[in-house]
């Protein structure tokens, strides 16, 4: 594939997953983060939406100025905190969100735990989530403090036991949740240490949004 992939995310850390993720797919493709840390993500997409959206529009057009066409979100409360359908069309770019995987996984779920980044990440997903399947039972956790662990590089299996995850997925489990929805493109660090500590199977949408990229 010849064709540069943009990658948009909120920090240089998931900006990066996103990159070589799509790197290891066999796709070229350059990073744009939107932000210097989590805690200034976070503040921009609770208080500063119009300034985001100005910076990710101007982000997009210099990147269209250089060739690059379509563009992969790796970032749940980026996504929920700008208008990317807007944004496609002002652009004219094929972006590829997170969220666009979250429609079809709820369909296979009657119970799902969402884990993410911020609230507004959660309100987002639940909404999309309702949207395509009415009966399906939905617990969110808001969990920024996760993020700012991944970012650091604390090793997984310090974080499972530093946050208390153990305790998360204990009630999960007892819960007889179905599937726990990582719902932040950092948390897929986290996924070998939640699924050797768990029967719930831990869903990643990257797959998916991967298969609508090369579609």
């Amino acid at each position: 594939m010849g064709e540069i992939i943009g990658v948009m995310a909120g920090t240089p850390v998931d900006t990066k997953m996103g990159v070589d993720l799509l790197i290891n797919r066999g796709f070229k493709a350059k990073g744009y983060p939107m932000a210097r840390n989590p805690k200034e993500q976070s503040r921009m997409q609770l208080l500063s939406k119009e300034e985001l959206y100005e910076r990710v529009l101007v982000t997009l057009k210099k990147a269209r100025g250089k060739g690059i066409e379509k563009f992969f979100v790796y970032c749940n409360s980026l996504s929920a905190a700008v208008d990317m359908d807007r944004v496609s069309r002002e652009t004219d770019s094929l972006i590829i969100t997170p969220f666009t995987a979250y429609y079809d996984l709820a369909k296979d779920f009657s119970t799902l735990l969402i884990l993410a980044a911020n609230g507004q990440a959660c309100a987002k997903i639940e909404t999309i989530l309702e949207e395509a399947n009415e009966g399906i039972r939905i617990w969110s956790l808001s969990a920024l403090p996760l993020v700012e662990e991944i970012e650091k590089a604390t090793p997984p299996r310090v974080i499972y036991h530093k946050l208390a995850l153990e305790k998360i997925v204990g009630w999960a489990e007892e819960m007889d949740i179905e599937g726990i929805l990582l719902g932040c493109t950092h948390f897929p660090y986290l996924i070998d240490v939640l699924t050797r500590n768990t029967r719930i199977p831990i869903i990643d949408p990257a797959e998916r949004m991967i298969e609508k990229l090369r579609k």
